[in-house]
C-alpha cells in the first residue's frame, strides 16, 4: 500500500493465511506486516494484479473461531509480494483489533497491558 492511503499504524505481524481467488485456492502464505486497513503478504511470483478479488483465511487462535476470514483487494504487486486492503463488517473489525493487541510480531499470541481488548459487546 502507498503509505500515502495507508490509514492505521503497521504492525510487523507473522500469520499464515490462506488465499483464495475467485473460484481456487491459490495456497498458504505468511504475511508481513498488518495493519487494520490491510496487510502485505509475502509471495514469490504472484499471479495476481491490482484490482484482484480475494478471500484471505488467517490462521489464528483467539478463542472465537479457528480463523478469521476477510475480503480484501490487491492494491499492489510485486515478485515479492501484494498488499492488500481489506474489506469488512463490524464484526470482523473487533476480531482484527483483538489480533493486533493480542499478537506478537512472531504470530504468537502476547497479552499486553495497555492495550485494549475489545469483545462483542463494544458497539
Amino acid at each position: 500500500m502507498n503509505t500515502d492511503r495507508r490509514r492505521s499504524i503497521r504492525k510487523r505481524l507473522k500469520l499464515n493465511v490462506d488465499i483464495y481467488g475467485l473460484h481456487e485456492y491459490l495456497g498458504c502464505y505468511q504475511t508481513r506486516d498488518m495493519a487494520l486497513d490491510g496487510a502485505y503478504i509475502d509471495l514469490c511470483d504472484s499471479n495476481l494484479y491490482p484490482d484482484d478479488l480475494l478471500e484471505l483465511h488467517f490462521h489464528v487462535q483467539d478463542g472465537e473461531r479457528p480463523s478469521l476470514r476477510l475480503r480484501a483487494v490487491v492494491t499492489r504487486s510485486s515478485n515479492r509480494g501484494i498488499a492488500v486492503e481489506f474489506k469488512y463488517g463490524d464484526e470482523d473489525y473487533r476480531r482484527l483489533l483483538n489480533i493486533f493487541s493480542t499478537y506478537a510480531s512472531d504470530g504468537h499470541i502476547r497479552r499486553v497491558p495497555g492495550f485494549w481488548y475489545v469483545d462483542k459487546s463494544v458497539n
